[in-house]
């Protein structure tokens, strides 16, 4: 099978030149308890590109011609023993951000089949083309167990305000939708002008250009309920407390210097989110149950042949991207495609 495997770390952040495409990767082997999916899709998610150059990750899962890639939509192709929810042919997504003692970094979507538990993959929503659904995993999973941690669904509150601190990547498109179908009245968020228009249609209520204007400058103190940091930067948390009122939340992602406030306020709860754990299907399909009722949709900008992936991780890596880079492991090379 085609695959796209890395051989080493990149010397500085940025640099994908361990990265390559093999044309001859050995198909893996499903054991028990496990599937094998025929690949249609995936994305690229900034942590993919992040890892490659990563002080802190264990060199054998580098140095041994890793498969790698998180998000993965397509077909079973086969079940291990022990699988009985799904069956061959069925059309899935998955996160393969699984990890164990014996398998730091479970990884394997950018290659033509994949190998996952059959315990994290669920069924793909009806709603989702492959494209769409190879793109939302890892980055909806991280959206909807923040917001858990941060007491969602809130359809028993009024006049819940949500801010979202980062629009229009990855994380910020679903967290809009998830804010929006789990009970906020008010939707917050950071954002270009140029995409104001795009963040409102997903929800959205107020969009700050952040080339003119903070989120906190803008919002005035004892304002908020719920901040969802998933940009995650340095000196937010003291920022925005102030905002937040008594019974309020504050979570971050962390992983550009985000930490709790230097500054707390009684009353406000302060999450490291941590980790985002893609071990239970069941959070696939309560996402997959947003999207088949219009609730939840993808923002794919770009999509690139697998042989092209060095390509769009530099698109990833460029900064610019709304919503998610794709890759379409059913395309052959070619340059990149605009999906509307």
């Amino acid at each position: 099978m085609r695959a796209a495997v890395v051989t080493g770390k990149g010397s500085k952040e940025g640099d994908f030149s361990k990265v390559s495409v093999l044309p001859d990767r050995a198909v893996p082997t499903p054991g028990k308890g496990q599937v094998l999916i025929k690949v249609a899709a995936s994305s690229v998610n900034p942590v993919e590109w992040k890892l490659l150059s990563s002080k802190l990750i264990i060199p054998l899962t580098l140095f041994r011609s890793k498969v790698w890639g998180f998000d993965v939509a397509g077909t079973i192709e086969q079940v291990g023993s022990g699988c009985t929810r799904l069956k061959v042919g069925d059309e899935v997504w998955a996160d393969l951000g699984k990890s164990s003692l014996t398998n730091p970094i479970q990884l394997g979507a950018w290659a033509e089949y994949a190998v996952a538990d059959e315990s994290q993959v669920g069924v793909k929503p009806t709603t989702l083309n492959f494209q769409q659904a190879g793109s939302l995993p890892l980055a909806a999973l991280t959206d909807y167990q923040a917001f858990k941690k941060a007491g969602a669904p809130w359809t028993g509150h009024h006049n819940l305000t949500v801010v979202i601190t980062s629009g229009s990547g990855g994380t910020g498109i679903p967290a809009i939708q998830m804010a929006k179908a789990w009970g906020a009245s008010r939707i917050v968020t950071a954002g270009s002008a140029s995409h104001a228009d795009l963040l409102k249609s997903l929800g959205a209520t107020d969009v700050i250009d952040y080339h003119k204007s903070s989120l906190w400058e803008a919002l005035p103190e004892n304002s908020v309920d719920i901040v969802y940091d998933n940009y995650g930067a340095s000196g937010t948390s003291d920022a925005a407390v102030p905002s937040i009122r008594a019974g309020g939340v504050f979570i971050w992602l962390p992983g550009k210097g985000g930490a709790a406030s230097k500054k707390p306020k009684e009353g406000v709860t302060q999450i490291d989110y941590g980790l985002c754990d893609s071990s239970h299907y069941e959070d696939l399909d309560a996402l997959a149950a947003l999207a088949n009722a219009g609730k939840l949709k993808a923002v794919v900008q770009q999509s690139f042949a697998l042989e092209n992936v060095v390509q769009a991780l530099n698109a990833s890596f460029g900064g610019h991207v709304v919503g998610k880079v794709g890759l379409d492991i059913l395309k052959m090379p070619s340059s990149e495609a605009v999906l509307v």
